[in-house]
């Protein structure tokens, strides 16, 4: 069985992740995605700047920059393009195969991944794609192409994360450099566009703090203790925790379908979960 810390920390920050949304949903009816996106970076990386004064020099510093701008700039707004060109319901299934492509970056940097795993991050993929279902389709050539590219950016950051950690970067450093690179980019762009805009709310402040500040270092110290490939399996609970949400609160409720997804997802977290663990390779 994988470390029970490394499979605690997964399973929070995927939790995290799925229970923030319905906050920044919220906004989003006011304001672009865009705007919210950079709002949440703004507010991690002023809160978490303390933690600049004890990073110390270390091989996988840039790495967990380059993570930063790649996943949460480039990587998250190809996907919310993907969404505005193709829908929810196209865009998701697509992105979300970044779950499989880590397994095969995971394979490059050494790890174990076993055929469980691979049959695990397969069952995700599926399970995300019935969760996300029953949306108006739109096919649109961009759409797929930005949803795919999507896809590739989020394996190529997380794989960033294992390089970082593996570069003697603590997990909290992890998530303040991501979310300041990224703030920095993404200012920079929506100030060259003139849509520099900031969501002003104590509890938004407080949410993406949970969300980019302790989720992500939730997730490096997850990668850290278990391996890239399980942990990015793992994290796939998130869509099913938001369902799960909305259906115990009353906001929507569950179609066969939706429930389908729930039991893959659920199969691929116990496949994980009882899969060989993967192999962390000693850092040069």
């Amino acid at each position: 069985m994988m470390d029970p810390l490394g499979v605690g920390a997964a399973l929070a920050a995927a939790a995290i992740w799925a229970l923030v949304i319905f906050l920044y949903k919220r906004h989003m009816e006011s304001l672009d995605a865009a705007a919210v996106n950079f709002s949440r970076l703004l507010y991690v990386a002023v809160l978490l700047a303390p933690t600049a004064l004890f990073i110390e020099p270390a091989p996988g510093l840039w790495a967990a920059v380059v993570s930063g701008v790649v996943t949460l700039f480039v990587g998250d707004s190809l996907y919310f393009y993907a969404i505005h060109k193709v829908g929810g319901s196209v865009a998701a299934p697509v992105a979300y195969t970044y779950i499989v492509m880590a397994q095969y970056f995971a394979l490059l940097l050494g790890e174990k991944v076993s055929q469980w795993l691979i049959l695990s991050s397969l069952l995700a993929v599926a399970g995300v794609s019935l969760l996300a279902g029953g949306g108006d389709a739109r096919l649109s050539p961009l759409g797929l192409a930005a949803a795919a590219a999507a896809a590739l950016l989020w394996s190529l950051g997380m794989t960033a994360v294992k390089l970082a950690v593996l570069g003697n970067v603590n997990p909290l450093a992890v998530a303040y450099l991501r979310a300041a690179s990224a703030c920095a980019a993404l200012g920079l762009y929506l100030a060259a566009k003139r849509r520099l805009k900031v969501v002003k709310s104590p509890l938004f402040a407080g949410a993406s703090l949970m969300d980019l500040g302790v989720g992500s270092a939730l997730f490096a110290f997850a990668v850290e203790r278990i391996g890239l490939a399980p942990t990015t399996i793992l994290v796939s609970a998130s869509p099913l925790i938001t369902q799960l949400y909305a259906k115990a609160t009353g906001v929507e409720n569950l179609t066969p379908r939706q429930m389908a997804g729930a039991a893959a997802i659920f199969a691929a977290v116990l496949t994980a979960m009882g899969s060989t663990p993967s192999a962390t390779p000693t850092p040069p």
